[in-house]
């Protein structure tokens, strides 16, 4: 059996998922990554949006803004929300093209009850996935 190899030029989906991504859509991005972290602590702590803004003190309408992923933040509201889902606010600037790695905690530090916090920042690839949420937030 003869196999035949032909390449193909990409379509204009693919072309539209493997271009870069502009600075709107990377802010985009980063919105939505923050409140996909709020939905799951509020699911681990069973909150709901109302409990929630009762903790933030702030309108259960406010919340439904924030949730919507068009809200801009501020460094105020990023507190109140992760204080308010018991979490702690962690903001990182690595150079361009690096990203946030959790550091595996060694074996004398797993007794210990408290999560590692060292972090360190790597070149990452082309176009690095967001960082996975389930990581424990760091300091």
């Amino acid at each position: 059996m003869k196999i035949q190899i032909t390449t193909q030029k990409p379509d204009e989906v693919q072309r539209f998922f493997s271009a870069p991504l502009s600075f709107s859509q990377k802010v985009v991005v980063k919105k939505l990554f923050i409140v996909e972290q709020l939905l799951e602590r509020m699911k681990a702590l069973g909150l709901n949006r109302s409990k929630l803004a009762a903790r933030m003190e702030i309108s259960p309408a406010r919340v439904t803004t924030i949730m919507d992923g068009t809200n801009n933040f501020t460094i105020e509201t990023l507190m109140r929300a992760a204080d308010a889902v018991d979490g702690e606010l962690a903001l990182t600037i690595v150079p361009k093209g690096h990203r946030i790695t959790e550091a595996s905690p060694s074996p004398a530090s797993s007794r210990s009850t408290k999560p590692s916090r060292k972090r360190t920042a790597k070149p990452s690839s082309a176009s690095p996935p967001p960082q996975s949420s389930t990581a424990p937030a760091a300091k």
